[in-house]
């Protein structure tokens, strides 16, 4: 069950961070795409995929703004998240974790590595808009 919801919450910011690619505004605050797009370089690469998710996973669980994870941040009830991940994750075991530490943790158990690989359909190992278009019109369905 907890796991199952897990990738239910990864598949909304997915299906979200895909339909906001769709979008015909040009500013680079409408425009994920562009902001996930770190070296801006018109592509995504697997780290600037995970870093963009995990960046707006750890906003959402930070509720005090402080840039850092305590437990009770990020032990959100139904994630599956367990103590055993977040101490994986807090590398210099200051019972806090920080965004690099959250994006090096996804990084190394390959968060999001699944739907990167279906979504890169040319296997050159970055998504295109047009990739990322493509896989979000085959989970969601066209636009209405």
């Amino acid at each position: 069950m907890m796991k199952t919801l897990s990738y239910f919450f990864i598949a909304v910011l997915v299906s979200a961070f895909f339909v906001s690619c769709k979008t015909t505004q040009t500013s680079e605050k409408a425009d994920r795409f562009a902001a996930a797009d770190a070296n801006h370089d018109g592509k995504l690469s697997q780290a600037e995929a995970t870093n963009y998710f995990v960046a707006a996973m750890f906003a959402g669980a930070d509720t005090n703004h402080d840039g850092k994870l305590t437990w009770e941040e990020w032990n959100v009830p139904g994630s599956g998240r367990s103590k055993k991940k977040f101490d994986a994750a807090d590398t210099n075991k200051d019972a806090v974790v920080t965004l690099p530490e959250a994006e090096a943790y996804a990084r190394k158990v390959g968060l999001y590595n699944k739907e990167f690989r279906e979504a890169d359909t040319n296997h050159d190992g970055y998504l295109t808009r047009e990739e990322v278009k493509a896989y979000y019109a085959s989970k969601a369905g066209p636009a209405r």
